[in-house]
Protein backbone atom coordinates (compact mmCIF):
# COMPACT_ATOMS: atom_id res chain seq x y z
CA UNK A 1 0.00 0.00 0.00
CA UNK A 2 1.09 3.36 -0.78
CA UNK A 3 2.89 4.70 2.43
CA UNK A 4 3.08 8.24 1.01
CA UNK A 5 -0.47 9.12 0.38
CA UNK A 6 -1.16 12.78 1.08
CA UNK A 7 -3.00 13.36 4.88
CA UNK A 8 -5.29 16.33 3.23
CA UNK A 9 -4.98 16.25 -0.31
CA UNK A 10 -7.16 13.04 -1.54
CA UNK A 11 -10.08 14.32 -3.57
CA UNK A 12 -13.27 12.08 -3.60
CA UNK A 13 -11.91 10.32 -7.02
CA UNK A 14 -8.39 9.94 -4.97
CA UNK A 15 -10.02 8.42 -2.38
CA UNK A 16 -12.32 6.27 -4.73
CA UNK A 17 -9.77 4.76 -6.91
CA UNK A 18 -7.42 4.21 -4.18
CA UNK A 19 -10.28 2.19 -2.11
CA UNK A 20 -11.24 0.14 -5.39
CA UNK A 21 -7.76 -0.37 -5.59
CA UNK A 22 -7.14 -1.96 -2.04
CA UNK A 23 -10.77 -4.10 -1.81
CA UNK A 24 -9.63 -6.25 -5.33
CA UNK A 25 -5.97 -7.12 -3.38
CA UNK A 26 -8.09 -7.76 -0.16
CA UNK A 27 -10.37 -9.87 -1.37
CA UNK A 28 -8.06 -12.13 -3.89
CA UNK A 29 -5.82 -12.31 -0.63
CA UNK A 30 -8.90 -13.72 1.66
CA UNK A 31 -10.95 -15.77 -0.42
CA UNK A 32 -7.57 -17.41 -1.75
CA UNK A 33 -5.60 -18.19 1.52
CA UNK A 34 -8.32 -18.32 4.21
CA UNK A 35 -10.18 -21.16 4.90
CA UNK A 36 -12.94 -19.31 6.24
CA UNK A 37 -13.46 -16.90 3.53
CA UNK A 38 -13.12 -19.40 0.61
CA UNK A 39 -16.19 -21.27 2.32
CA UNK A 40 -17.76 -18.61 3.31
CA UNK A 41 -17.85 -17.05 0.26
CA UNK A 42 -18.13 -19.55 -1.96
CA UNK A 43 -21.48 -20.80 -0.24
CA UNK A 44 -22.66 -17.41 -1.20
CA UNK A 45 -21.59 -17.95 -4.43
CA UNK A 46 -18.40 -16.00 -5.29
CA UNK A 47 -14.59 -16.95 -6.29
CA UNK A 48 -10.95 -15.40 -6.81
CA UNK A 49 -12.41 -14.46 -10.40
CA UNK A 50 -15.75 -12.71 -9.41
CA UNK A 51 -15.23 -10.03 -6.99
CA UNK A 52 -18.63 -7.30 -6.38
CA UNK A 53 -16.76 -3.92 -6.86
CA UNK A 54 -16.49 -2.46 -3.75
CA UNK A 55 -20.01 -0.32 -4.63
CA UNK A 56 -21.86 -3.57 -4.43
CA UNK A 57 -19.69 -5.37 -1.03
CA UNK A 58 -23.82 -5.29 0.67
CA UNK A 59 -24.07 -8.36 -1.76
CA UNK A 60 -21.37 -10.07 0.34
CA UNK A 61 -22.71 -11.68 3.87
CA UNK A 62 -21.10 -9.98 7.06
CA UNK A 63 -19.05 -11.79 9.91
CA UNK A 64 -18.78 -11.06 13.34
CA UNK A 65 -17.03 -11.67 16.77
CA UNK A 66 -18.75 -14.79 17.85
CA UNK A 67 -17.63 -16.41 13.83
CA UNK A 68 -14.21 -15.59 14.52
CA UNK A 69 -14.08 -16.91 18.00
CA UNK A 70 -15.56 -20.51 16.83
CA UNK A 71 -12.31 -20.68 14.62
CA UNK A 72 -10.38 -17.89 14.60
CA UNK A 73 -7.43 -20.02 12.70
CA UNK A 74 -9.41 -20.12 9.94
CA UNK A 75 -8.97 -16.53 8.97
CA UNK A 76 -4.89 -17.16 8.63
CA UNK A 77 -4.02 -16.19 5.47
CA UNK A 78 -0.06 -16.62 6.46
CA UNK A 79 2.12 -19.68 7.86
CA UNK A 80 2.54 -19.15 11.65
CA UNK A 81 6.18 -18.39 10.89
CA UNK A 82 5.45 -15.17 10.07
CA UNK A 83 3.67 -14.04 12.98
CA UNK A 84 5.28 -11.50 14.77
CA UNK A 85 2.89 -10.23 17.31
CA UNK A 86 0.11 -11.50 19.20
CA UNK A 87 -2.32 -9.04 21.09
CA UNK A 88 -5.43 -9.78 22.44
CA UNK A 89 -9.32 -7.74 22.34
CA UNK A 90 -10.40 -5.99 25.16
CA UNK A 91 -12.86 -8.68 26.73
CA UNK A 92 -15.62 -6.20 27.72
CA UNK A 93 -18.14 -7.70 25.78
CA UNK A 94 -16.98 -11.93 26.13
CA UNK A 95 -13.60 -13.72 25.89
CA UNK A 96 -11.08 -11.72 24.24
CA UNK A 97 -10.42 -12.69 21.09
CA UNK A 98 -6.37 -13.71 20.06
CA UNK A 99 -5.33 -11.42 17.29
CA UNK A 100 -1.90 -12.13 15.55
CA UNK A 101 0.10 -10.04 13.24
CA UNK A 102 3.33 -9.73 10.76
CA UNK A 103 5.80 -7.32 10.54
CA UNK A 104 4.18 -5.97 7.11
CA UNK A 105 0.52 -5.82 9.79
CA UNK A 106 2.56 -4.01 11.96
CA UNK A 107 4.03 -1.51 9.94
CA UNK A 108 0.46 -1.08 8.89
CA UNK A 109 -0.45 -0.30 12.40
CA UNK A 110 1.85 2.38 12.68
CA UNK A 111 1.05 4.00 9.59
CA UNK A 112 -2.56 4.27 10.57
CA UNK A 113 -1.69 5.99 13.60
CA UNK A 114 1.32 8.35 11.86
CA UNK A 115 -2.55 9.43 10.09
CA UNK A 116 -4.23 10.01 13.13
CA UNK A 117 -1.56 11.70 15.20
CA UNK A 118 -1.25 14.13 11.94
CA UNK A 119 -5.42 14.72 12.09
CA UNK A 120 -4.70 15.74 15.99
CA UNK A 121 -1.42 17.83 14.31
CA UNK A 122 1.31 16.31 16.68
CA UNK A 123 4.90 16.17 15.02
CA UNK A 124 8.34 16.28 15.34
CA UNK A 125 8.50 18.66 18.30
CA UNK A 126 5.91 17.30 20.25
CA UNK A 127 6.87 15.25 23.51
CA UNK A 128 3.60 13.07 23.99
CA UNK A 129 2.75 11.12 27.43
CA UNK A 130 1.40 7.66 27.19
CA UNK A 131 -0.82 7.19 30.00
CA UNK A 132 -1.94 3.95 28.46
CA UNK A 133 -0.94 -0.19 29.17
CA UNK A 134 1.54 -1.10 26.74
CA UNK A 135 1.70 -4.59 28.32
CA UNK A 136 -1.43 -7.33 28.55
CA UNK A 137 -1.65 -7.72 24.74
CA UNK A 138 -3.00 -4.19 24.33
CA UNK A 139 -2.95 -3.16 21.20
CA UNK A 140 -3.35 0.42 21.77
CA UNK A 141 0.02 1.24 23.73
CA UNK A 142 1.63 -0.33 20.79
CA UNK A 143 0.07 0.96 18.20
CA UNK A 144 0.35 4.87 19.83
CA UNK A 145 4.00 4.13 20.41
CA UNK A 146 4.21 3.14 16.58
CA UNK A 147 2.58 5.78 15.52
CA UNK A 148 4.22 8.87 17.66
CA UNK A 149 7.62 7.65 16.39
CA UNK A 150 7.08 7.36 12.75
CA UNK A 151 5.38 11.27 13.59
CA UNK A 152 8.99 12.10 14.99
CA UNK A 153 7.34 12.86 17.95
CA UNK A 154 9.18 11.71 21.86
CA UNK A 155 7.25 9.00 23.40
CA UNK A 156 7.05 8.99 27.15
CA UNK A 157 5.62 5.41 28.05
CA UNK A 158 4.26 5.99 31.63
CA UNK A 159 1.29 4.19 31.04
CA UNK A 160 -1.38 3.73 33.66
CA UNK A 161 0.93 4.42 36.60
CA UNK A 162 0.71 6.41 39.84
CA UNK A 163 -0.54 10.35 39.15
CA UNK A 164 3.12 11.21 40.77
CA UNK A 165 5.11 9.99 37.90
CA UNK A 166 3.04 11.10 35.42
CA UNK A 167 3.53 14.46 37.26
CA UNK A 168 6.93 14.47 37.39
CA UNK A 169 7.18 13.35 33.79
CA UNK A 170 5.51 15.97 32.67
CA UNK A 171 7.56 18.72 34.63
CA UNK A 172 10.88 16.99 33.31
CA UNK A 173 10.11 16.27 30.01
CA UNK A 174 7.92 19.12 29.32
CA UNK A 175 5.48 16.76 27.21
CA UNK A 176 3.16 18.67 24.90
CA UNK A 177 0.34 16.12 25.13
CA UNK A 178 -1.06 13.19 27.05
CA UNK A 179 -3.12 10.10 25.81
CA UNK A 180 -5.23 8.03 27.97
CA UNK A 181 -9.11 7.33 28.59
CA UNK A 182 -10.59 10.64 29.72
CA UNK A 183 -11.92 8.98 33.46
CA UNK A 184 -7.97 8.54 34.00
CA UNK A 185 -7.10 11.89 32.63
CA UNK A 186 -9.46 13.51 35.10
CA UNK A 187 -8.42 11.26 37.89
CA UNK A 188 -5.05 12.54 37.41
CA UNK A 189 -6.22 16.29 37.59
CA UNK A 190 -8.38 15.74 40.68
CA UNK A 191 -5.04 13.88 42.53
CA UNK A 192 -2.81 17.12 41.58
CA UNK A 193 -5.16 18.87 44.27
CA UNK A 194 -3.12 16.51 46.73
CA UNK A 195 0.56 16.97 45.25
CA UNK A 196 1.54 20.54 45.80
CA UNK A 197 3.17 21.81 43.26
CA UNK A 198 1.42 20.29 39.56
CA UNK A 199 -1.44 22.42 38.04
CA UNK A 200 -2.65 20.52 35.22
CA UNK A 201 -3.83 23.47 34.05
CA UNK A 202 -0.88 25.33 33.93
CA UNK A 203 1.27 22.48 32.75
CA UNK A 204 2.77 22.19 29.41
CA UNK A 205 0.21 20.18 28.57
CA UNK A 206 -1.58 21.33 25.18
CA UNK A 207 -3.10 18.70 23.33
CA UNK A 208 -5.47 14.93 25.01
CA UNK A 209 -6.03 12.45 22.83
CA UNK A 210 -8.73 10.54 24.59
CA UNK A 211 -9.29 6.87 24.21
CA UNK A 212 -11.77 4.37 25.12
CA UNK A 213 -14.49 6.50 26.32
CA UNK A 214 -16.60 8.77 24.58
CA UNK A 215 -15.33 12.54 25.13
CA UNK A 216 -18.58 14.09 22.41
CA UNK A 217 -21.96 13.73 21.95
CA UNK A 218 -24.50 12.43 19.16
CA UNK A 219 -24.52 15.89 17.75
CA UNK A 220 -20.58 16.26 17.69
CA UNK A 221 -20.65 18.72 21.26
CA UNK A 222 -18.20 17.74 23.97
CA UNK A 223 -20.05 15.79 26.37
CA UNK A 224 -18.97 15.99 30.17
CA UNK A 225 -16.06 13.77 30.11
CA UNK A 226 -14.96 16.40 27.02
CA UNK A 227 -15.78 19.08 29.22
CA UNK A 228 -13.62 17.77 32.55
CA UNK A 229 -10.96 17.28 30.45
CA UNK A 230 -10.64 20.27 28.53
CA UNK A 231 -11.51 22.78 31.75
CA UNK A 232 -8.99 20.66 33.79
CA UNK A 233 -6.32 20.77 32.10
CA UNK A 234 -6.82 23.52 29.75
CA UNK A 235 -5.88 21.82 26.68
CA UNK A 236 -7.51 20.51 23.52
CA UNK A 237 -9.58 17.39 23.63
CA UNK A 238 -9.62 15.24 20.50
CA UNK A 239 -11.74 12.07 20.23
CA UNK A 240 -10.34 8.74 18.93
CA UNK A 241 -12.16 5.09 18.00
CA UNK A 242 -10.60 2.02 17.39
CA UNK A 243 -10.54 -1.77 17.41
CA UNK A 244 -7.87 -4.56 17.91
CA UNK A 245 -9.44 -6.70 15.58
CA UNK A 246 -8.98 -3.78 12.62
CA UNK A 247 -5.86 -2.88 13.82
CA UNK A 248 -6.57 0.66 12.93
CA UNK A 249 -8.35 4.40 14.68
CA UNK A 250 -10.02 6.88 13.84
CA UNK A 251 -9.13 10.14 15.10
CA UNK A 252 -10.60 13.88 15.07
CA UNK A 253 -8.79 16.64 13.49
CA UNK A 254 -9.31 19.97 15.50
CA UNK A 255 -12.90 21.07 13.87
CA UNK A 256 -13.81 18.09 16.21
CA UNK A 257 -16.21 16.44 13.06
CA UNK A 258 -15.59 12.93 13.87
CA UNK A 259 -13.39 10.86 13.62
CA UNK A 260 -11.54 10.29 10.17
CA UNK A 261 -11.09 7.47 7.92
CA UNK A 262 -7.75 6.85 6.66
CA UNK A 263 -9.65 5.15 3.10
CA UNK A 264 -6.12 3.06 2.11
CA UNK A 265 -6.58 0.96 4.96
CA UNK A 266 -9.99 0.84 6.05
CA UNK A 267 -13.68 0.39 4.65
CA UNK A 268 -16.54 1.34 6.85
CA UNK A 269 -20.76 0.51 6.82
CA UNK A 270 -23.07 1.38 9.14
CA UNK A 271 -25.81 -1.43 8.86
CA UNK A 272 -29.49 -1.54 10.84
CA UNK A 273 -30.38 -5.06 12.22
CA UNK A 274 -30.85 -6.78 9.30
CA UNK A 275 -27.65 -5.66 7.73
CA UNK A 276 -28.65 -2.94 5.78
CA UNK A 277 -27.27 0.48 5.09
CA UNK A 278 -28.84 3.28 7.06
CA UNK A 279 -28.42 6.74 6.03
CA UNK A 280 -25.33 8.98 6.60
CA UNK A 281 -25.71 10.75 10.11
CA UNK A 282 -27.90 7.82 11.70
CA UNK A 283 -27.14 5.50 13.97
CA UNK A 284 -25.91 1.97 12.61
CA UNK A 285 -23.82 -0.94 13.57
CA UNK A 286 -20.70 -0.23 12.66
CA UNK A 287 -19.16 -2.51 9.64
CA UNK A 288 -15.12 -3.03 8.60
CA UNK A 289 -13.45 -3.91 5.88
CA UNK A 290 -9.60 -4.26 5.85
CA UNK A 291 -7.14 -2.96 3.70
CA UNK A 292 -3.18 -3.79 3.17
CA UNK A 293 -3.53 -6.76 6.14
CA UNK A 294 -1.41 -9.89 5.92
CA UNK A 295 -2.37 -12.28 8.74
CA UNK A 296 -6.00 -11.93 9.28
CA UNK A 297 -7.86 -9.91 7.16
CA UNK A 298 -11.70 -8.71 7.72
CA UNK A 299 -14.73 -8.13 5.19
CA UNK A 300 -17.31 -7.10 6.49
CA UNK A 301 -16.88 -7.07 10.03
CA UNK A 302 -19.67 -6.26 12.29
CA UNK A 303 -17.80 -4.55 15.27
CA UNK A 304 -20.77 -4.32 17.54
CA UNK A 305 -20.25 -0.42 18.01
CA UNK A 306 -22.97 1.89 17.11
CA UNK A 307 -22.28 5.00 15.31
CA UNK A 308 -23.18 7.78 12.41
CA UNK A 309 -20.75 7.90 9.81
CA UNK A 310 -20.69 11.41 7.62
CA UNK A 311 -19.09 12.18 4.19
CA UNK A 312 -19.57 16.12 3.90
CA UNK A 313 -16.04 17.38 3.79
CA UNK A 314 -14.59 18.42 7.20
CA UNK A 315 -13.67 21.95 7.48
CA UNK A 316 -9.87 20.60 7.62
CA UNK A 317 -9.98 20.01 4.15
CA UNK A 318 -10.21 16.40 4.55
CA UNK A 319 -12.72 14.72 2.02
CA UNK A 320 -12.78 11.20 4.39
CA UNK A 321 -15.34 9.46 5.71
CA UNK A 322 -16.16 10.32 9.35
CA UNK A 323 -17.79 8.47 12.20
CA UNK A 324 -19.38 10.33 15.48
CA UNK A 325 -19.73 9.00 18.81
CA UNK A 326 -20.16 5.48 19.79
CA UNK A 327 -22.99 5.55 21.53
CA UNK A 328 -23.50 1.87 22.28
CA UNK A 329 -22.97 -1.82 21.75
CA UNK A 330 -24.97 -3.96 20.15
CA UNK A 331 -25.30 -6.39 23.09
CA UNK A 332 -26.04 -3.76 25.46
CA UNK A 333 -29.43 -2.27 23.40
CA UNK A 334 -31.62 -2.17 26.30
CA UNK A 335 -35.71 -2.77 25.89
CA UNK A 336 -37.89 -1.35 28.37
CA UNK A 337 -41.68 -1.15 28.52
CA UNK A 338 -41.51 -0.60 24.76
CA UNK A 339 -38.20 1.89 24.60
CA UNK A 340 -35.33 1.00 23.40
CA UNK A 341 -32.03 2.75 24.43
CA UNK A 342 -28.00 2.48 24.74
CA UNK A 343 -26.46 2.72 28.15
CA UNK A 344 -25.13 5.43 26.75
CA UNK A 345 -28.09 7.66 27.30
CA UNK A 346 -28.44 6.94 30.57
CA UNK A 347 -24.43 7.43 31.30
CA UNK A 348 -25.26 11.17 29.32
CA UNK A 349 -27.90 12.13 31.79
CA UNK A 350 -25.91 10.66 35.18
CA UNK A 351 -22.63 12.76 33.87
CA UNK A 352 -24.60 16.08 33.58
CA UNK A 353 -26.36 15.72 36.88
CA UNK A 354 -24.64 17.91 39.77
CA UNK A 355 -24.12 16.01 43.19
CA UNK A 356 -23.54 12.97 41.13
CA UNK A 357 -19.79 11.16 42.39
CA UNK A 358 -19.74 8.00 40.62
CA UNK A 359 -22.20 5.20 39.73
CA UNK A 360 -22.91 1.75 37.70
CA UNK A 361 -25.57 1.30 35.67
CA UNK A 362 -26.83 -2.56 36.07
CA UNK A 363 -29.51 -4.68 33.17
CA UNK A 364 -30.81 -7.99 34.70
CA UNK A 365 -33.86 -9.66 33.49
CA UNK A 366 -36.34 -12.37 35.32
CA UNK A 367 -37.78 -15.44 34.32
CA UNK A 368 -39.94 -14.15 31.80
CA UNK A 369 -37.16 -12.07 29.73
CA UNK A 370 -38.28 -8.62 30.81
CA UNK A 371 -35.22 -6.45 31.45
CA UNK A 372 -35.08 -4.34 34.06
CA UNK A 373 -31.86 -1.27 35.11
CA UNK A 374 -30.90 -0.65 38.27
CA UNK A 375 -28.62 2.24 38.62
CA UNK A 376 -26.02 2.27 41.74
CA UNK A 377 -24.99 5.96 42.55
CA UNK A 378 -22.67 7.80 45.04
CA UNK A 379 -24.08 11.38 45.92
CA UNK A 380 -21.64 14.11 47.12
CA UNK A 381 -24.53 15.91 48.81
CA UNK A 382 -28.13 16.03 49.54
CA UNK A 383 -29.09 12.07 47.82
CA UNK A 384 -32.73 12.70 47.96
CA UNK A 385 -32.39 16.31 45.85
CA UNK A 386 -29.99 14.32 43.32
CA UNK A 387 -32.53 10.97 43.05
CA UNK A 388 -35.28 13.65 42.30
CA UNK A 389 -33.30 15.44 39.86
CA UNK A 390 -32.54 11.75 38.37
CA UNK A 391 -35.46 10.87 38.14
CA UNK A 392 -37.06 13.95 36.26
CA UNK A 393 -34.35 14.17 33.85
CA UNK A 394 -34.58 9.91 33.30
CA UNK A 395 -38.18 10.76 31.93
CA UNK A 396 -37.84 13.38 30.24
CA UNK A 397 -34.88 12.70 28.50
CA UNK A 398 -34.53 8.94 28.18
CA UNK A 399 -38.13 8.59 28.59
CA UNK A 400 -37.35 5.34 30.77
CA UNK A 401 -37.49 4.69 34.75
CA UNK A 402 -34.52 3.17 36.27
CA UNK A 403 -34.37 1.82 39.65
CA UNK A 404 -32.15 3.80 41.81
CA UNK A 405 -30.03 2.83 44.37
CA UNK A 406 -27.72 4.88 46.61
CA UNK A 407 -24.51 3.12 47.18
CA UNK A 408 -21.04 4.03 48.80
CA UNK A 409 -18.06 5.06 46.28
CA UNK A 410 -16.09 1.77 47.27
CA UNK A 411 -18.87 -0.88 45.91
CA UNK A 412 -19.16 1.67 42.93
CA UNK A 413 -15.93 1.29 42.58
CA UNK A 414 -15.57 -1.99 42.56
CA UNK A 415 -18.52 -2.63 39.96
CA UNK A 416 -16.56 -0.82 37.57
CA UNK A 417 -12.95 -2.22 38.13
CA UNK A 418 -13.71 -5.98 39.26
CA UNK A 419 -10.63 -8.19 39.64
CA UNK A 420 -8.52 -8.51 36.54
CA UNK A 421 -10.62 -5.99 34.43
CA UNK A 422 -8.37 -4.22 31.80
CA UNK A 423 -10.80 -1.50 31.59
CA UNK A 424 -13.32 0.66 33.20
CA UNK A 425 -16.85 -0.41 32.77
CA UNK A 426 -20.01 1.84 33.70
CA UNK A 427 -22.50 -0.80 32.70
CA UNK A 428 -22.58 -4.16 33.94
CA UNK A 429 -25.00 -6.71 31.97
CA UNK A 430 -26.51 -8.82 34.50
CA UNK A 431 -29.08 -10.31 32.15
CA UNK A 432 -29.43 -13.88 31.21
Amino acid sequence: MNSTVSETGLSSVDIETLQNTAWCEMFDRAIRLSPFYKEHFGKAGFSPSSPPPLSEIGRLPTTDKNTISNDPKSFLCVPQSQIVEVVTTSGSTGSPLVWQLTEGDLNRLGRNEELSFGCVGLDAGDTVILAVALDRCFIAGLAYSLGLRRRGCSVVRVGPATPVMHYDMIRRTGATAIVGVPSFLKRLADKAEEENGFDPAGSSIRKAVCIGEPIRERDLSLNHAGRSVERLWKAQAFSTYGVTELAASLCECGAGRGGHLHPELLHLEALDEQGRPVPDGQIGELAATTFGVEAMPLIRYRTGDHAAIFREPCACGRKTLRIGPIVGRANQKLKLKGTTIFPSTLKTVLDDTPGVAAYAIIARSDNSGAEAIEVKVACEDDSSRVFSELRDRFQGEARVSPQLTAAAADEIENLQMPAGARKRRYFVDLRA
